[in-house]
């Protein structure tokens, strides 16, 4: 990908090297896309490369992009919310997730309440409330709410209860129930529908709450200690003594919040993890190939073929190792021998290149590593000519074939030599081996297409430089090559031109055509 201004490539080479955001924008200082990034210099420069697998829609925005700004946080996990906060401010064209506010929890509390209480709620609304969120997961704030109410007591009820003046101007509160709740002789909530408690003293045991969401612990902690001093200066001990046990809270809740966050996030990742390979095991099962059985790191490489009428065919090879895809090992693979619709042919020419003892004895250790299990995308014609290959080759590595019709396998049931059996065997609709084969069949296409898409558009490319008179096929593919693409072809100055192309009236001739 080429960078649109000097200023751009300056800022993306130079960007930081910590966890946060950053944001795209046009021309015209429009949002594009928003992302986060545990590295941000890392992540960006991503999108800049040569051989850079992006889809589609992010392609096109890529060659919309003039500038870019970054904001740097503390966490991964910070650089989260912040997405999510900035992505729901200014909803960018090319972001496809997180615009829908119910994916999220929000803190809401009502501003025309005298004893104002957090809410949780899905939605953010237009109306006269105080939000902050939204929140990825509800868990982790939910905990968050439960300890500092320990520290800052707040209601919880529905009970209307508002403070008043009375005619000689004295302030009393009204409350739909004045019993005190089980929460109050909890030491949870102060009684403001008893009038234990003062709209003043509430209120600023609310903003204390509200300034804790708003990442000003630190501010929150100074504030109360400035208190304790001045309580313990005043003599009032008691007091001094309840705000340093307050501060002292605060502290220890910060860290426990943080230390079970982070153990829920290791959590949620163990649980995924063993879904994954649970969904693995299953799969296995139904194979019921002997020979199979899961261990650690299971590799398994899905292969697919990629072509319209035979022509520009290409092959792909996804890797996912326990479930999870390992994108750093895709291979792409440029049919050569076939230019006529053949996928079993096509498919024989992947599978020698792939696992020819040249291949297998390279630097490339992905490549030295073999599989534990092959998918083949297609039925039995697809895993009859992969499965001839391994055997010329005297690879044994169980094979299946995956029908698209209904998502059922192919296995090798027998082989006489002379002739092939196969088994067919029915993955239940919904369950998890099923749903593991199609996200791993579904990435193996989606990878394939978006290099046969390359090769047709840049193949558009040359047949169009060709038709420029003067430029036959040898000078058109020197032009590409020297200049990168059309576009630059079509930016490059006449002297520039003519070091190619070493002809006048030829290089007067494209730039008459291309400009």
């Amino acid at each position: 990908m080429e960078f649109q201004t000097k200023e751009l490539k300056t800022k993306i080479y130079s960007a930081p090297l910590l966890p946060g955001c950053y944001i795209y924008k046009d021309k015209y200082g429009n949002v594009l896309y928003i992302g986060k990034a545990n590295d941000l210099r890392s992540r960006v420069k991503s999108y800049f490369l040569k051989n850079a697998d992006l889809l589609p829609r992010i392609r096109l925005m890529v060659k919309r992009i003039f500038d870019v700004e970054f904001l740097t946080v503390d966490s991964e996990a910070e650089a989260l919310v912040l997405e999510t906060n900035l992505i729901h401010k200014y909803r960018p064209k090319y972001n496809a997730e997180k615009k829908d506010d119910k994916n999220y929890q929000w803190l809401k509390f009502i501003k025309n309440e005298d004893f104002k209480r957090p809410l949780l709620v899905r939605e953010k609304k237009d109306d006269d409330a105080l939000y902050f969120g939204p929140y990825p997961q509800s868990l982790p704030l939910k905990r968050t709410l439960k300890y500092l109410r320990k520290v800052f007591p707040y209601r919880t009820c529905n009970r209307k209860i508002e403070e008043v003046k009375t005619k000689d101007n004295k302030l009393v509160i009204k409350s739909s129930d004045s019993k005190p709740c089980l929460y109050y002789h909890l030491g949870l909530c102060p009684a403001p529908c008893a009038g234990y408690i003062s709209k003043t003293a509430y209120s600023k045991s609310i903003k204390n709450l509200q300034a804790y969401f708003l990442k000003r612990k630190e501010y929150v902690i100074s504030k109360l200690r400035e208190e304790m001093l001045v309580s313990a200066k005043n003599k009032n001990f008691e007091e001094a003594a309840l705000l340093r046990d307050k501060v002292n809270d605060l502290l220890y809740i910060s860290q426990r919040i943080e230390i079970e966050n982070n153990i829920d996030e290791k959590k949620f990742v163990l649980k995924r993890n063993l879904s994954k390979i649970a969904a693995l095991s299953q799969l296995i099962d139904v194979i019921g190939d002997t020979t199979l059985e899961f261990k650690e790191d299971f590799k398994i490489e899905c292969y697919d073929i990629s072509n319209i009428q035979g022509k520009l065919a290409v092959g792909s090879m996804v890797v996912f190792v326990n479930g999870v895809p390992s994108k750093q090992n895709y291979r792409k693979f440029k049919i050569k021998l076939k230019d006529t619709p053949d996928d079993f042919a096509m498919l024989q020419e992947v599978f020698e290149r792939r696992f020819s003892s040249k291949n297998l004895s390279s630097r490339d250790k992905s490549f030295n590593l073999l599989p534990d299990l092959i998918i083949v995308d297609g039925g039995k014609g697809q895993l009859s000519s992969a499965y001839k290959i391994l055997r010329n080759l005297q690879i044994d590595i169980t094979i299946i074939g995956l029908a698209k019709r209904n998502e059922d396998i192919f296995t090798i049931l027998e082989d006489t030599k002379k002739e092939l059996f196969f088994s067919q065997k029915i993955l239940k609709e919904g369950s998890e081996p099923r749903f593991l084969m199609q996200r791993i069949r579904d990435e193996a296409h989606r990878f394939g297409i978006t290099y046969h898409r390359d090769l047709r558009l840049k193949a558009q490319k040359f047949s169009i430089i060709n038709t420029i008179p003067g430029v036959g096929k040898v000078l058109g593919y020197r032009l590409l090559k020297a200049f990168g693409s059309l576009d630059g072809v079509k930016k490059a100055t006449e002297s520039e031109l003519y070091q190619v192309v070493k002809n006048r009236k030829t290089v007067l001739t494209i730039l008459s055509i291309l400009r």
